[in-house]
């Protein structure tokens, strides 16, 4: 009776080796197919919570579909150095008009008002623009009659009337200047442009003066003229304004402001320095 119960007792904890043997076999392929998932899905999501690491982001072309661009300006134009031409005419008593011709250089100031557009598509690089320009080179303190040239009434009579007429009073009249830039480049954060700029401007001096102590009065008309091809180059410095609404957004405009400043050398030994400022308006295709 003992050996047939610890014969049981054998058999018994042999099928239960047995058993404890042959269990992990059967779950272990499961083991290492989780443990090669789950490095996977770590990877997967570091990746996409990385911040370091942000997706590749596709490069924008709102700058290749940019539309038309329309800025207003005012500004002071500084003349350093400009060459113009003067036709001095003088009519005295019982002698045919004197006409006296030459060239002048001067300093001088302008005031301009004008308007720019920037094309839109292909020709996003081009500008063209005109301003009026109100001022010109101070003609009123420089001779009108070519020096070393004999005159037969007084120079200095003829200067004095000239200066004391034109004190307060502008000699030139307002000049039409149209002009075309191209883009070159950015600046600091500013786009830089380079182009043409044609200058024509003209003016007068007329009234009477004493060709002489004591004698008739003489009249006088000087014309002057003012004209120069100029390279121009500008720096424009946008700075757009914080009313990005939905509607601005549907209509896809764009506004603010712009500073502008630049410099122009020309022909007739023309130098010239300008600044400006005025809103402008993007309206995007």
């Amino acid at each position: 009776m003992r050996r047939s119960t610890s014969k049981h007792a054998g058999l018994f904890l042999v099928a239960l080796s047995v058993h404890l043997v042959a269990s992990p076999a059967v779950n272990s392929p499961e083991e290492p197919e989780a443990e090669a998932k789950a490095p996977t899905s770590v990877s997967e999501d570091s990746a996409a919570s990385d911040p370091k690491n942000p997706p590749p982001v596709k490069p924008s072309r709102e700058a290749r579909s940019r539309g038309f661009e329309l800025s207003l300006l005012v500004g002071l134009d500084v003349l350093a150095s400009a060459s113009y031409a003067y036709d001095t005419r003088v009519s005295l008593p019982c002698v045919d008009q004197l006409r006296y011709s030459g060239r002048q250089r001067s300093p001088g100031l302008a005031l301009f008002a004008g308007g720019a557009l920037t094309l839109p598509g292909p020709l996003r690089r081009i500008t063209v623009g005109a301003s009026i320009n109100a001022g010109g080179p101070d003609s009123k303190d420089r001779p009108v009659i070519p020096a070393g040239v004999p005159t037969p009434f007084s120079k200095q009579n003829l200067y004095s009337d000239i200066q004391a007429r034109y004190a307060n009073r502008l000699g030139w009249k307002a000049a039409l200047s149209p002009f075309i830039e191209h883009d070159v480049g950015f600046f600091r954060g500013t786009r830089v442009r380079a182009g043409y700029q044609h200058w024509a401007q003209f003016g007068s001096h007329t009234g009477s003066f004493a060709p002489a102590d004591g004698s008739a009065v003489a009249n006088y008309n000087v014309r002057l003229n003012l004209r120069s091809h100029l390279v121009r180059v500008s720096v424009n410095d946008y700075v757009a304004l914080d009313d990005d609404t939905e509607t601005s957004h549907r209509s896809k405009r764009r506004s603010g402001m712009i500073q502008q400043w630049g410099v122009m050398i020309g022909t007739h030994q023309t130098i010239m320095v300008f600044v400006g400022i005025g809103p402008f308006w993007q309206i995007a295709p």
